[in-house]
């Protein structure tokens, strides 16, 4: 009777670490969609503020490559960032469209098909992309 229960303690404990880590990723995954705002809030920096939208290394990217064409798919995206894994390039556009910077339109066809394009709030980016893009060809032309 004892090593019934010893057994079923074992296994319970068993399953309970190898829920552990899908927790953690739905945890991640609620964390993504929080928006910038949200991920900011601590600081109540504007500084902190746009670092949360759009900091990293791959998001002004993303915007630069949506602001050439509108409507991209997935697929464009990603020859245009050839360096992104899919699981950055998801998760960024997650959290782009999060932050109302990136709209993702999504056709009911077969076979199914999703855009995404830059919105108003995303193109207000261009402008200190565009700087930041002048003050790296300056940077490297001293080098």
């Amino acid at each position: 009777m004892k090593k019934d229960k010893k057994e079923k303690k074992a296994k319970e404990k068993k399953a309970k670490k190898l829920l552990e880590p899908a927790k953690a990723k739905a945890s991640e995954e609620k964390n993504s969609e929080v928006g910038a705002m949200e991920r900011a809030l601590p600081q109540a920096d504007p500084l902190a503020y746009a670092l949360a939208t759009v900091g990293g290394k791959w998001k002004l990217r993303i915007l630069w490559a949506l602001s050439s064409k509108k409507g991209r798919r997935y697929g464009d995206i990603k020859r245009d960032i050839p360096e992104i894994t899919d699981m950055m390039l998801s998760q960024s556009l997650r959290e782009l469209t999060a932050d109302a910077l990136v709209e993702r339109t999504q056709y009911q066809e077969i076979p199914p098909r999703v855009e995404y394009a830059i919105t108003a709030k995303g193109l207000e980016a261009l402008p200190a992309i565009e700087a930041l893009i002048k003050w790296a060809n300056k940077r490297l032309e001293e080098l």
